[in-house]
Order: C-alpha cells, then sequence, then structure tokens
C-alpha cells in the first residue's frame, strides 16, 4: 500500500492514528523508527493512554528493533547514573588533594624564605646569579600581579600578606641590587632574537622598583649605569619599559646614541622578508618621545641607502615624518626616490611622503608616473598601494604621511585621479557576506573614498568650489550627480551662523544686535553698519550729503566713515585707519572684533575720479589680491561714494550710469570668485551722495 510522505510540523495528540498507520505500512527501517518516534510522542502529549500504549507494542511486537526502540522509551536507561557521580567525586578528590599539596607546598616555601631572609639579598653570591628563593618569589609575584604586557612592573608589596614584612623587603632589596651586577646581551652581540633570560627579566625588575622608588632616579645614574639600562630596556616585551622616557630626558645623547647604533646594526642584518620586531619596532610604537632626536640620523640613512625590507622603510619614515626634518629636505629626498629604480612598494610609500609635504609638485608627479604604467592591473595596484599609505587603512593602520595635502584643491586632484584608476566597477562590496579578512582593494576603496569626505568636512567656499569640479569632472557620470548634491548641501549647511553664546543672545534682547564672536559675525555687523550709513546719506532727513558731494579728496571721505563707524562702534569693535600690511600696502581701513583675530578690509573709492576699467582692476587686484591675503580674512568690502560729476562710465564695450557700475562690479566679483577660492565674499555698496537731492 502506498502511504503518503510524512509531513515536516509537529502535530497534536490527534493524529495518534495517523502516526500509528505509517508505523504499520511503512517499509524502510528509519521511516519505522520515524514513524514510532512520532507515535509515542503523540502517545505521552495525549496522557499516556493504556489502550495506545497497548497498540503500540502490538504493532512493533514482529520487529525486534522496534521492540527494543519501544521499551527504551517506556523506560529510558540510566544516562551515566552511578558512574558519573563516581567520575565527578574523584576529580573531586584529586583537586582537593592537589589544593593540599600546593598549600603545603607554599607552606614549606614560606617558612624557609622566613629563616633564610639573608639570602634573598644575594648576600655572599656571585655577581649575576640569581637564587631558586629569589626566582620563587618573582614568579609568585608575576603571579599575583594584574600583567601589563610587559615583563613585570614589580608590584613586590603584593609578597607581603603571604610571606611578611622581612621577605618582601629582602626581595625588594636582592632585585634592586641585581641589575648593576648583571650586563644583558643585545641583539648586535649575537642575542637570540626570541629568547629573554630570567637574569634580564629580574633585572628589569629591579630597575622598575628602583626608578619607581627614587626620587629623580634619572640623575641619580652616571653614564655607566645609563648604558647598563638601555640594554635591560633594548630587552623589554612589548615596547620600552616605563622608565625609559624620563631616562632619556635626563641623559638624551647616552640613550640617543644607544639606539642609533642598535638601529644600524638592526638595518645591517635585515633581510627583504620578515620583521625584526626589535628597537626600531618599538621606537615607532612607545618611543615618540625620541623621535626628534633620532629623526635627522634616520634621514640621512635614508638619503644613503633604500633599506630592503618595507616595514623597517615604514618605520624609519614615520620616525623620520614624526620628527624635526623639515618639509623641504622631506620633499627633496622623496622627490628624488620617486625618480630612483627601487620596487612599487617602496616607490608607492615614497610618493605618499612627498604628497604629504609637497602636493602640488607631487600630485602632478604622481599623476605622470601611475600614466606611464603599462599594463592596467599594475596601475591600479600602485594606486592602492600609494592611496592606503597615504591615508592609512582600516585594519587600524595609522599613516604617518604629513598633511600638507589636505586642502581642497590637493584632496580634489588627488580623488579625480584614484578614481581614475581604482575603478568603483571592481569594488569589493561585502555587505551581507559573512566574515572576511579585508586585503588591499578594502583599504583602498575605503581610502579612495574618504578623500571625499575630507574635502566635505573642511569648511568654507574653497571646499565647496572643489565639490563642483568634481561634480563636472567626475570619470564615472554617475556620481556627477551626487556631488552636484554634496556641493550644494555644503553651500547650505556654510551658510548656516553659529549658535550664539547666552551674553549675545543678552545683548540682542536689549541692543537688538550683540558682539561679534568670530570674523564672519563681524564682516556681517560691518555690513549692517555701513548700510545704515548708506540709507542715512541717500534718504535721512538730516542727511550730511550736500556737504559731502564737495569733497574731493577721498581720504577726507574716509575720515568720515571711519568716524561714522568708530562712533557706532559700542564697544563690539575698533576701526584703525591705513593699518600698514607686511608688504608695505594700506587698506583704507580695517575693522577688527574684540577677542579674536580676523579682521575685516574696506576699500573705499570716490568713483568720480576712477574709471570703469580702473575700479574693476582696483577690486580685483587690491582687495582681493592684496588685503584678503591674509589666512585670517576672508570677506571684505568695496565701497564706491558718487558725488554727481560724472555721469557715465565704460564697462567693456557698455556705457553705465551709477546704479550700473555698482552692478557690473558685483557681477565681476561673481565671476571671479571661483579663482579666489580663500575668499568667502566681497560686498559691494555703493552711496550715492546726489540721490536725497533729487
Amino acid at each position: 500500500m502506498c502511504c503518503p510522505r510524512l509531513p515536516f510540523y509537529m502535530p497534536d495528540s490527534s493524529r495518534f492514528a495517523y502516526a500509528l498507520t505509517q508505523l504499520r505500512y511503512r517499509r524502510l527501517p528509519a521511516e519505522r523508527q520515524l514513524a514510532l518516534s512520532l507515535a509515542f510522542y503523540l502517545y505521552v502529549q495525549s496522557g499516556r493512554v493504556r489502550r495506545q500504549r497497548d497498540l503500540l507494542k502490538r504493532v512493533v511486537a514482529e520487529d525486534a528493533a522496534l521492540s527494543k526502540s519501544l521499551a527504551d522509551y517506556l523506560k529510558p536507561p540510566p544516562r551515566g547514573g552511578n558512574s558519573w557521580k563516581r567520575s565527578e567525586a574523584q576529580w573531586k578528590r584529586r583537586t582537593e588533594a592537589h589544593e593540599r599539596k600546593q598549600r603545603e607546598n607554599r607552606e614549606k616555601w614560606r617558612d624557609h624564605l622566613r629563616s633564610n631572609v639573608a639570602t634573598l639579598r644575594n648576600s655572599g653570591l656571585s655577581r649575576g646569579k640569581i637564587t631558586d628563593d629569589q626566582w620563587y618569589l618573582h614568579q609568585r609575584m608575576v603571579r599575583e600581579d594584574d600583567r601589563s604586557g610587559r615583563w613585570t612592573d614589580g608590584n613586590w608589596r603584593d609578597l607581603i600578606e603571604e610571606f611578611d614584612e622581612d621577605v618582601a623587603q629582602a626581595f625588594r632589596d636582592g632585585a634592586v641590587g641585581f641589575w648593576r651586577t648583571y650586563t644583558p646581551k643585545l641583539r648586535s652581540e649575537g642575542a637570540p632574537a626570541n629568547e629573554t633570560p630570567f637574569a634580564v627579566i629580574f633585572g628589569l625588575t629591579g630597575l622598575h622598583i628602583e626608578a619607581a622608588e627614587t626620587a629623580n632616579w634619572p640623575a641619580t645614574l652616571n653614564t655607566a649605569d645609563v648604558a647598563l639600562a638601555c640594554r635591560y630596556a633594548s630587552c623589554e616585551l612589548n615596547g620600552f619599559p616605563v622608565w625609559f622616557p624620563a631616562l632619556f630626558n635626563a641623559h638624551p645623547s647616552v640613550v640617543g646614541d644607544f639606539l642609533l647604533s642598535e638601529i644600524r646594526s638592526e638595518l645591517a642584518t635585515e633581510t627583504p622578508d620578515g620583521q625584526s620586531h626589535y628597537i626600531l619596532s618599538d621606537v615607532v610604537s612607545s618611543g615618540q618621545w625620541a623621535w626628534n632626536q633620532l629623526a635627522p640620523e634616520d634621514y640621512d640613512a635614508l638619503a644613503a641607502k633604500e633599506p630592503a625590507n618595507l616595514s623597517n622603510l615604514n618605520d624609519l619614515l614615520a620616525i623620520v615624518q614624526g620628527g624635526s626634518v623639515a618639509d623641504l629636505e622631506l620633499a627633496r629626498l622623496a622627490a628624488k626616490k620617486c625618480k630612483a629604480r627601487i620596487s612599487m612598494d617602496h616607490k608607492a610609500l615614497w610618493f605618499a611622503v612627498w604628497v604629504g609635504v609637497d602636493p602640488s609638485i607631487a600630485i602632478p608627479a604622481l599623476a605622470v608616473h601611475v600614466d606611464k604604467i603599462a599594463k592596467p592591473k599594475t596601475r591600479t595596484d600602485f594606486a592602492m598601494r600609494f592611496i592606503t599609505n597615504l591615508l592609512g587603512g582600516r585594519r587600524g593602520v595609522r599613516s604617518g604621511v604629513r598633511t600638507a595635502y589636505r586642502a581642497p584643491n590637493h584632496l580634489k586632484s588627488l580623488y579625480l585621479l584614484m578614481h581614475r584608476h581604482i575603478s568603483t566597477t571592481d569594488d569589493i562590496h561585502r555587505a551581507g557576506g559573512g566574515a572576511y579578512s579585508p586585503g588591499l582593494r578594502d583599504d583602498a576603496q575605503d581610502t579612495r573614498d574618504g578623500l571625499a569626505e575630507l574635502i566635505r568636512n573642511i569648511p568654507g567656499k574653497e571646499a565647496f568650489v572643489a565639490l563642483s569640479d568634481i561634480a563636472i569632472a567626475h570619470p564615472e557620470e554617475s556620481y556627477r550627480p551626487r556631488f552636484a548634491l554634496l556641493a550644494k548641501t555644503k553651500a547650505e549647511n556654510d551658510a548656516e551662523i553659529s549658535a550664539w553664546s547666552p551674553q549675545q543672545v543678552h545683548d540682542f534682547i536689549y541692543g537688538l544686535e550683540c558682539t561679534p564672536a568670530n570674523h564672519r559675525e563681524l564682516a556681517e555687523l560691518a555690513r549692517l553698519r555701513l548700510l545704515d550709513l548708506k540709507d542715512d546719506l541717500e534718504h535721512g532727513d538730516s542727511s550730511i550729503a550736500g556737504i559731502l558731494k564737495d569733497v574731493s579728496q577721498e581720504t577726507e571721505i574716509r575720515k568720515f566713515i571711519g568716524g561714522v563707524l568708530r562712533d557706532k562702534a559700542a564697544g563690539r569693535y575698533i576701526v584703525p585707519q591705513e593699518e600698514e600690511l607686511a608688504d608695505a600696502k594700506r587698506p583704507d581701513f580695517r575693522i577688527h572684533g574684540a577677542g579674536f583675530d580676523g579682521p575685516v578690509p574696506v576699500e573705499l573709492k570716490l568713483a568720480d575720479n576712477w574709471s570703469g576699467t580702473e575700479l574693476l582692476e582696483r577690486l580685483e587686484n587690491q582687495l582681493c589680491g592684496d588685503y584678503l591675503r591674509d589666512n585670517r580674512s576672508n570677506r571684505g568690502f568695496f565701497i564706491l561714494v558718487y558725488r554727481g560729476e560724472k555721469k557715465e562710465w565704460t564697462i567693456s564695450t557698455r556705457r553705465v550710469a551709477f546704479d550700473g557700475l555698482v552692478g557690473a562690479l558685483e557681477t565681476h566679483w561673481a565671476n571671479i570668485a571661483v579663482k579666489y577660492t580663500g575668499i568667502e565674499e566681497i560686498g559691494v555698496i555703493g552711496i550715492d551722495l546726489t540721490k536725497r537731492r533729487r
């Protein structure tokens, strides 16, 4: 008889008859066992009805295997039973015996050490030797200590509770007295790379205790002691000991010479593959305090010979870039290395160094170099190595490259260049893919896209222009609308004023204006003052425009406007006239805020005295080119005062009246604004002294 397949769901007790039918007519042993299991489950769910149990027994009576299974279901065999309990008891007895033996052993050691306190101070023993008693106590101290990742932190006081004050103090004295009796062997003298003798560990313990408990410890050491301490420091686990920076500060010449000597030895024995994990890597990871002193020597080593090992090159460059070597020197060496015959990995790193200190020269050179690589795959690989060296990677790899490239125009050039050679069509998308180990491609695509994020996070107009340029020139058209939106969003965000302080809110409530807190707020206040002056002269009932229109000297008008601004300052700004700048240029006046350094320059022109072409030139070259070169100022004003003597001005081929002249100057600034990325705004304000009369 053909029966349907057993359905895959949890049935209720009413399905017992169905399960029993399957048990009768299924032929495969596995299917019959499954049917029995289901039937027994339903029997239990029904409350173990006797009639159902009897039916089960009759159905399986002729099948020995099923009968055995049903018997096991009805009366399950014990799970481990007494055997498990016996095993647990046996383990408990063994543990108790072991702990009892340990306690007895510690008691014997405690009694022995209390009776032999003198030996802990190494009294009468050979120099450089360690007793079993000292070794035992050191192990007890380390076992109790909260480990820091170094060989020991020397917490000898932890021994007092178990062994008493005399034993712990004697151990402390012995450790402190030991380090001067032993001389660790250096790697440069043939010491094994992966072995640290216990004598070195014990000496480091004594050094740590002495340094921690001796006031002004480095000053108490002579030159021989300092040299010996340096030997111990080179053997520390995971970097240098905590006392080593203070030793360097007190004895920079001795410690610096030691570090340089070991680094030279390390470089002399390097191989292209593998890392030595010795002084060089320790200086990079935990010896930043020595970089300024080591950097010139390491620079000379790099100039003399290219390291064979990429890791060593990375470490040397980290010290040089983080140290006292000037950008100019570093740029000169990097440019030379980028032209030399070295491996692709090394050259990618040197280009990153060069871009970090001299991006205006290095980025065009980088573009030329990448374009000359014949194979597309090699081109992409080089670009990926360069960009990860420049910015670091997602695996916590930090870049030591200097940051001169972090200006919007340089970041824009790098972003477009990287997108040309690291195409998004080959990107790896990891989302939802489970666990993975990131590689070079992951790091490269992250850092490539990170360039755009750096631009977005830079405030100001220059970053907006860079995003707008990318929206036009991006090598992948699908990205262009996105960058156009980013540029628009940035302009909107930058237009938002900063939050007022409580004092500014108070000032505004009582005076309808507040004291500027930055350059932008100062420029806004200056605009309001100048527009108030314009309105008063052109429309005010008490306007003195009729008097001023007869004044033909700009100096006299400047004095008047400067005086008005000063009279209305209310302590919120000051207005010195014709300050002399570093190049001996003198703006008509600059408005200075209180509590910050960001002056707003103002240039004044009597429109009647100048041609249209001259005014356009003065706006661009004088105000933009001279007075706003200072990076503290990115907003300024160009004031035109019209006395009514001149009727028209020529702008290109057009002739315009005064209102047209003001509009032409505003249009001219709008046209050249992209060129002056460091200038946020130029306000053109025209004051017509004839308007009130008309």
